[in-house]
């Protein structure tokens, strides 16, 4: 069942019924983007009560040297290390004292390319007053040593600091740019499980991309991928909080990916998939949901005809099938 909803400021959220969820928002299309419009929520509200109290918000990207012999798992342990190393310690508390630091939200973004698998670190870090880009930019090289010296130990190490191992810049906090940098940082989890699927930078892929192409070919390569993928990232957060930064912008008990997953959301069922044509729906899940969000109703009946998948009104649960 297709469901389409409109928040209270009339941005209209598509989604799937009907369905077992998983709960994973790694590896599942329809859980994904459940899971990533909740988060996106979360984010707004954040980044609103930063705005609210005068703060302000810098995003720091972290990367790290990579090569096609070392695993994905292997990588991901050394990036969950370095990211503890950056996030702990009597250092991080001198400097959240130091920055007047509210709190950070990280999104980790993967990709896969000629030199294996590519791991790295997108953070909000808020602020309790207006922070200059020079000033921050001394905040994210403290973090950024802590950074390379815990991949280091780890057997790893990151780009030069000014090759592209470390950015910082400003976030514009005006109303619009709110919802632009929350959308953002959810699209890159999307765009890791289960949104457009589109090609990365310099022919990277994400896991989607991958998991796509090895459904449309049958390359082992790309299935021996799409499975180190999903064993790799069982089980891993994928947006994380600092700790107390939730409750101090008032947001509820976070509710765990599962939890998002299994929720009835609500909403106006829209257009009923018959059982025997959802195989044709599932892998392009995310494709459909971006046609009923962008242009409603007549935008998922127009994708589903283009691809001659059948579809029911709810109302009448009288078949209209494309004639292709």
């Amino acid at each position: 069942m297709l469901r389409v909803s409109e928040d209270g400021e009339g941005r209209r959220r598509a989604g799937v019924a009907g369905l077992q969820s998983c709960g994973s928002p790694w590896a599942c299309p329809v859980c994904a983007r459940k899971i990533a419009g909740q988060r996106t929520d979360e984010l707004r509200e954040v980044l609103g009560a930063v705005a609210a109290a005068g703060g302000s918000v810098h995003m720091l990207s972290l990367t790290m040297r990579h090569n096609r012999g070392q695993s994905l798992a292997e990588l991901w342990s050394a990036l969950s290390a370095a990211w503890r190393a950056v996030t702990s310690g009597r250092a991080v508390e001198r400097e959240r004292t130091r920055w007047g630091v509210l709190g950070m939200v990280r999104v980790i973004e993967a990709t896969h390319g000629e030199h294996g698998w590519h791991l790295h670190v997108h953070a909000l870090v808020a602020f309790d007053g207006p922070v200059s880009r020079e000033l921050a930019g001394e905040l994210g090289g403290a973090m950024f040593g802590r950074w390379e010296r815990a991949l280091v130990r780890k057997g790893l190490a990151a780009p030069l600091e000014d090759r592209g191992g470390l950015d910082v810049r400003p976030v514009d906090l005006g109303a619009g740019s709110i919802d632009a940098v929350a959308e953002y940082l959810s699209k890159i989890t999307l765009e890791i499980t289960g949104g457009s699927a589109k090609e990365g930078r310099r022919g990277n892929r994400s896991p989607f991309a991958i998991l796509r192409d090895a459904l449309a070919t049958g390359l082992a390569e790309d299935c021996e991928l799409w499975l180190s993928w999903e064993q790799a990232s069982r089980g891993r957060r994928q947006i994380a909080w600092s700790q107390g930064f939730r409750e101090w912008a008032g947001l509820h008990r976070e509710m765990t990916d599962q939890e998002i997953a299994a929720e009835d959301k609500g909403g106006t069922d829209m257009l009923t998939i018959p059982a025997e044509a959802w195989p044709a729906v599932r892998d392009r899940v995310a494709e459909l949901l971006d046609a009923a969000e962008a242009d409603g109703v007549a935008g998922a009946i127009h994708w589903l005809n283009v691809r001659g998948v059948s579809w029911m009104r709810p109302a009448t649960q009288r078949a209209r099938i494309c004639a292709h």
